[in-house]
């Protein structure tokens, strides 16, 4: 894998960013640059999202555990509630990365 190289796409339209059409400080090319605030605030809305829904699997786990006040340690293979919520976290981590994308 040393000759493979990341390369930078666009968020929202998925072109490949090149020195010609980059904006320095965020992950746009030129032409999605102008609707920056609208994809900015559509990934808000997504994150918000999935942190409701994470935080609710979170509680009915909890609430099947017993204890709200303590980290849940659930190895359940057989609980739905479980890969949700595995589920969720990972696309929690993925929409909080493209927000660390944007740099003000």
């Amino acid at each position: 894998m040393n000759f493979a190289i990341k390369k930078e796409i666009c968020m929202k339209c998925k072109t490949l960013i090149t020195s010609s059409n980059k904006i320095d400080g965020t992950p746009l090319c030129n032409n999605c640059y102008q609707n920056e605030n609208e994809i900015y605030n559509l990934k808000l809305i997504e994150l918000n999202i999935h942190q409701k829904v994470y935080n609710q699997l979170w509680t009915e786990c909890q609430r099947c555990q017993g204890s709200f006040h303590q980290e849940v340690i659930c190895s359940n293979r057989d609980c739905p509630i479980f890969y949700k919520r595995k589920k969720v976290q990972i696309d929690l981590q993925k929409v909080q990365d493209e927000l660390d994308r944007f740099t003000w």
